[in-house]
This record gives C-alpha cells, structure tokens and sequence, in this order.
C-alpha cells in the first residue's frame, strides 16, 4: 500500500473538485496511472500530475498529504471513508463534505460548507472556517449527523446549521446565526457568538465558555443537577482543545432552555455568566 505526497507546482486557474483525491482510491491504483488522474473543473478539466510534484512511499494504512496553497481545491476529502488526509496550507470549499470516516486535517483555512452534512469520522481545521460549517447544503433538511469537527481558529455564519448528530469544538469566535435549526448533537464555542444565536434549535447542546452580548428572548433559565455531567464533560473537551482546558472543575454553568419558538427543548449552559 502507497502513502502519496501531492506539492502543489501549478494552480490551474480555474476551481478544481478534489473529491476523487482520497488516500483509499489513490492506494488502489497504480503509481504511473497517478499523474494521469483527470480532475474536473466548471467546464474543464486538468491532469493531475500537471498540477502537483507527485511521490510515494510504502505504508501500512492509506494516506494522503497535499502540500502547499489549495484554496482553488473544492471538496477535500468528499465521501471519505477510511484513511489519513493531510493538506499543510489552505483548502477550498467543501472540505469534508458527507465525509463517513478516516480523518482529515487541514493546517491552514477552510472555505465555505467545511464539514457540511458529514456522517462520520474526523475533521480539524488548525486555521478558520467559513460558512455553514457542519450544516446542510442549500434545499437539504439536516446538515451534520456524526463525526467531530474541531476548529482551532474562527468559523463564519450558521456554523452547525440544522445540524442532527454528532460534535462541533470551536477554539475562536462564531458567526451569525450559529446552531441555528439544530436538531441535535453538541456544539461547543470557545469565543464569542454573533446575533441571532440558537435560532429555531429543537434540540441538542450549545456550550459557550462566556455569555452572549445579547441571550436570545425565546430561551429561558432553568435545570440542575447535571454536576457529575459537567465534571466528565470538561474533561472530554480539554482533551480535545486548548481553551477548554481551563474549565475542568470549575463552577457548574447556567443553563437555558429553548427556542421556545419551535420545540423548546434544546440546551444553552454558559460557563462563567
């Protein structure tokens, strides 16, 4: 089995779909058919090996590294299954999209949809993200619904929008309308939120480590006893990213009910409020 290293020697000019470049499919074909890959653009199209430095070396489990400035690369890591994607630099849009496993990291930013209605596996962006990370595609009615995504800096407008299953960890600020629509799953913020937080959310948890600017009129305080809940979930979270770690231990947060709009049974704990 074949671990490959794409450098990046020529940006086409034109926005290219990734979604065939996964560790497992490169791994199942041969080295000299590698260059050959067709990749599809809006209209046209470009070999793979006129694009990147190709190498390859033996490994154990399928992997994939993408060096260099690929925001111009859509849809990292599409459909992924199984396997290691690594891009040290920038990435498109779309990274992660539908992913159902393996793990996908991303060293620089991430565009728009990052994560969107992905199913499985793990997906870390050491830089920001766009919009709609983990929520659904324009028209579609659910956006994440398993996985992990882990954002080290900041993410755009609707982060988790009608997300269904699965965790969302953000290091830095969020967007507009963020856990808007979401239907379940747990989504944690270690910076500060837009306007217009929780919009429409049914159910599922949003975790804040300060309060909002402004607490959204259709949540309302209340529930107790969730001490040993805390305890095991700040531990989780500090294992997983650096600004939780302070809040092992520390005071049981405040927690809202809402939106009392629609379903009104999701959850909004605000640490240190």
């Amino acid at each position: 089995m074949n671990a490959f290293e794409l450098r990046v020697k020529n940006a086409p000019g034109f926005r290219v779909d990734a979604s065939n470049l996964l560790p497992a499919v490169l791994a199942s074909t041969a080295p000299h058919d590698i260059p050959r890959i067709v990749l599809q653009g809006a209209g046209e199209t470009c070999a793979l090996g006129d694009c990147f430095d190709i190498a390859w070396t033996q490994s154990d489990a399928p992997s994939l590294t993408i060096e260099g400035d690929a925001r111009w690369l859509d849809r990292i890591g599409a459909n992924m299954t199984e396997g290691t994607l690594t891009v040290h630099g920038h990435a498109g849009d779309h990274a992660g999209i539908k992913m159902l496993g393996g793990e996908l990291r991303i060293h620089g930013d991430a565009g728009a949809y990052a994560a969107c209605e992905m199913q499985g596996g793990r997906l870390t962006i050491h830089g920001n993200a766009g919009d709609f990370a983990a929520g659904a595609l324009p028209g579609d009615m659910e956006g994440m619904t398993g996985g992990t995504l882990t954002i080290h800096g900041n993410a755009g407008a609707r982060l988790a929008d009608r997300m269904r299953r699965g965790t969302v960890l953000l290091a830095g600020d969020a967007g507009d309308f963020t856990a808007s629509r979401l239907v379940a799953g747990t989504v944690c913020i270690g910076g500060k939120v837009g306007a217009h937080l929780g919009y429409g959310m049914r159910r599922g948890t949003v975790f804040l480590t300060s309060p909002p600017s402004r607490l959204p009129p259709t949540f309302t305080e209340g529930g107790h006893g969730f001490d040993t809940f805390w305890l095991l979930f700040t531990r989780m979270l500090a294992k997983e990213i650096a600004p939780f770690s302070q809040l092992a231990g520390k005071i049981v947060p405040r927690r809202y009910a809402g939106d009392l709009a629609v379903d009104g049974r999701g959850e909004l704990l605000i640490a240190n409020s």
